[in-house]
């Protein structure tokens, strides 16, 4: 890695923080490191950083003056590091000594816990780091590691919304924590196989500067491409709308009486390409030789399979439904569209793992005849006869979440 190209990558890092708003005034100065080659560290202090003003520092690790850079050390697979305040996170720091995961994202991505380091220091680092990547530090915030400078921003933004979903969480009754054994297991099958998809993708199209070529795949009728194209364009805009996050959450629609169209497995929504849409048939769940789908293709389908009206469903991580959906408590349609999109209101489903013939059965109990449910520790599932209606459902869903959580 050279210096231009560490300064390309904190520039980024700093426009997605913005539109996470995680860095914004009067939030503190946002620190990042991206490790070099041959033991040598590029740092910067990302607070207003633009192309005029980013200065970026470099040195070796063993010599570095910076307390955050000890986790080089501590974590030798670790390529880029995050040291931030977020909103919530330094309430969490300032009053916990750790956060149990509710949600099953920070069980996949940080594990059963986040511990809170008392300091910077080495010995605290690494008891909070010691088989995890990221941890929450006193007067600081939070901080993260990452394989890849994306694996540790999306860290930052499940961290922070984690920490948003217990706090909030409190005015709703609480949330309840993963049950051990699914966040045990869902780490580790995140750790070991998911990850490694989007971080293997990653490295492949920043060396080419291009797509990857698709799988190899049947030729698409007009139909069938118009709607590939669709679905990636709603992938991106529930990735810009915060209704999702990395690589979670997914998308698919019905194609006609045997197949559906869905999004592929372990892929970064910013990534695809209408060849990366997976046509899947509805009686086996075969795909041939495309990319594998996503693994919550038998939910799409067995939705699919018990509301003929059903033409596109989308599962998403939306961070104020996320709140409900930890606190398995049931989220009311106080507005005309919410209700017209919906339903009467949003039950939420009891907890499965997912992908599981169980999150099936507890999801479509919760759905009915609604258009959309709440899955506990997971996130939210939303339909409509088509995507467009699905998309607003969503949409719907999540405002109506902020305002009886008091942020609209």
């Amino acid at each position: 890695m050279t210096k231009p190209e560490a300064i390309q990558i904190f520039l980024e890092i700093a426009a997605q923080l913005r539109h996470e708003q995680l860095l914004n005034d009067g939030m503190g100065v946002v620190k990042a490191a991206l490790r070099g080659d041959d033991g040598m560290a590029y740092y910067a202090r990302l607070y207003g950083a633009s192309a005029n003003d980013l200065t970026v520092q470099e040195c070796r690790i063993e010599e570095a003056d910076e307390p955050f850079l000890r986790a080089f050390f501590i974590k030798p697979e670790a390529k880029a590091l995050l040291l931030l305040c977020g909103t919530y996170a330094l309430r969490i720091a300032e009053t916990s000594n750790y956060l149990t995961a509710e949600l099953d994202d920070m069980a996949q991505i940080v594990g059963l816990t986040a511990r809170v380091a008392k300091s910077l220091s080495e010995s605290e680092l690494s008891r909070c780091l010691k088989n995890r990547n990221s941890c929450f530090v006193r007067n600081q915030g939070m901080l993260l590691t990452g394989r890849a400078a994306s694996e540790a921003m999306t860290g930052a933004i499940l961290l922070e919304k984690a920490a948003m979903t217990h706090i909030l969480a409190k005015q709703i009754g609480g949330a309840k924590r993963v049950p051990l054994f699914s966040a045990a297991l869902m780490h580790s099958i995140y750790q070991k196989k998911y990850s490694k998809i989007n971080l293997e993708e990653e490295s492949v199209r920043a060396e080419a500067k291009q797509p990857k070529p698709a799988a190899e795949q049947p030729e698409r009728s007009k139909r069938e491409q118009e709607l590939c194209e669709a679905i990636v364009a709603c992938g991106i805009r529930l990735v810009d709308e915060g209704l999702v996050q990395g690589t979670w959450g997914n998308i698919a629609v019905r194609l006609d009486e045997t197949s559906m169209l869905c999004t592929p497995s372990g892929l970064a929504y910013h990534y695809l390409t209408p060849d990366d849409i997976v046509k899947v048939d509805l009686a086996t769940l075969e795909f041939g030789s495309q990319r594998k789908p996503t693994s919550e293709k038998r939910l799409h389908r067995d939705l699919f399979a018990a509301r003929p009206d059903v033409g596109a469903s989308i599962h998403t991580h939306a961070k104020r439904c996320g709140v409900f959906a930890a606190a398995c408590k049931t989220l009311c349609c106080i507005s005309g569209e919410m209700k017209e999109l919906v339903g009467a209101e949003m039950r939420c489903a009891g907890h499965a793992l997912p992908s599981t013939k169980k999150l099936s059965k507890v999801a479509l109990s919760a759905l009915e005849n609604r258009n959309g449910c709440l899955l506990m520790n997971h996130g939210v599932l939303c339909c409509g006869s088509d995507l467009e209606q699905a998309y607003r459902a969503c949409k719907a869903a999540e405002q109506a979440a902020g305002e009886q959580l008091g942020l609209e």
